[in-house]
């Protein structure tokens, strides 16, 4: 099954993706929808999409019959809105994460999945990808034991984007959080729940501290330590503006795993994509992973294709109810250091 995609906004994540369609196997890029018709020809006229196809509103994008999947990539607080309106055009839609900026939004978002029958997922990308797949596969055959303790790093140096990125602007949904903590969260609560024969679990509890700017009133680093079932604790860090490696470990019984980066690993300059599994007393083994695919876009498309030629209204990488569970707690890490946005009120 080949979907045919459009894509709603044209920021720099809209890029990413449409360049992952290029290489995806089961999908093509047939729309852009921006707020403008120049911007969407613009855009457009990098990926061969044609003049009468890039359109001036999201709206006009959603009344096109062509398009099989919407690929929703605009500034957070819009996610919720955008992705009402598209599964209520009968459209699939993969929502670039956050899902949405609070639980209450994301109920909304689901609802009228539900109402309207379509296929919908959180884009967290790296879940479709074949090294998270092997670390869930060591896991699920005891490779290293009882887990006990998982930590995750995602952070990089913001200054360079200038006071203009939205990164910097609370009424966009900037800081940490929103645009990358999500994914050290995600990834404690997939192993947490897998480590339990469980495809996630929710923390029973979460403690953060982390520093808000006070001019932007924006999150610029935090760090959150969550408590699981079966005695299994998480130490989460996340920064805009203080960078560090964008490591995960999984320490068990008997040893450990380490990706030296798991979350863009179609990006060398992060660092090397592997997996390595320590025997507690011996040297570390690099674990060997098919991957047929570099692309991590195209992967992803490909899953959400996968699903849907299957007639599944869920991915099985990232359902509905994971998708809630973690905005819960992304909400909950937030209150823990006063991380406030507009759509809160």
């Amino acid at each position: 099954m080949s979907l045919k995609w459009g894509i709603i906004g044209t920021g720099s994540i809209a890029h990413t993706f449409a360049i992952g369609l290029k290489a995806a196997k089961k999908g093509e890029l047939v729309a852009i929808g921006s707020r403008a018709k120049e911007t969407a020809v613009k855009f457009g006229s990098q990926y061969g999409v044609p003049e009468d196809k890039c359109y001036a509103t999201y709206a006009d994008l959603l009344k096109d019959p062509s398009v099989d999947v919407v690929y929703i990539s605009t500034p957070h607080p819009q996610h919720c809105e955008v992705a009402i309106q598209t599964v209520q055009a009968k459209k699939h839609a993969l929502v670039e994460k956050p899902f949405a900026m609070n639980e209450e939004e994301a109920t909304r978002i689901l609802a009228a999945a539900k109402e309207n029958d379509v296929f919908l997922m959180e884009a967290y990308m790296y879940r479709c990808h074949p090294q998270t797949r092997k670390i869930v596969e060591l896991i699920q055959t005891g490779a290293i034991g009882q887990v006990k303790v998982i930590r995750a790093n995602f952070a990089f140096n913001g200054f360079p984007l200038g006071s203009d990125s939205r990164l910097w602007r609370n009424e966009l949904g900037g800081g940490a959080i929103l645009d990358i903590g999500g994914y050290p969260m995600s990834f404690a609560r997939l192993i947490a729940g897998v480590a339990n024969n469980q495809g996630f679990a929710n923390p029973t509890e979460i403690k953060a501290v982390g520093h808000i700017q006070p001019d932007t009133k924006v999150d610029e680093w935090t760090i959150a330590s969550l408590s699981f079932d079966d005695k299994i604790s998480a130490q989460l860090f996340t920064g805009i503006f203080a960078d560090t490696d964008s490591s995960v470990t999984v320490l068990g019984s008997k040893g450990s795993i380490t990706a030296p980066n798991l979350w863009r690993p179609d990006l060398p300059a992060m660092a090397a994509m592997k997996i390595e599994l320590t025997e507690y007393g011996k040297e570390p083994e690099q674990v060997p992973f098919d991957l047929p695919e570099p692309n991590l876009y195209a992967i992803e498309a490909d899953a959400v294709a996968d699903a849907i030629s299957q007639g599944e209204k869920q991915c099985k990488y990232m359902t509905w109810e994971d998708s809630m569970g973690q905005i819960r707690a992304v909400d909950k890490w937030r209150k823990e250091i006063g991380l406030v946005y507009p759509s809160d009120n």
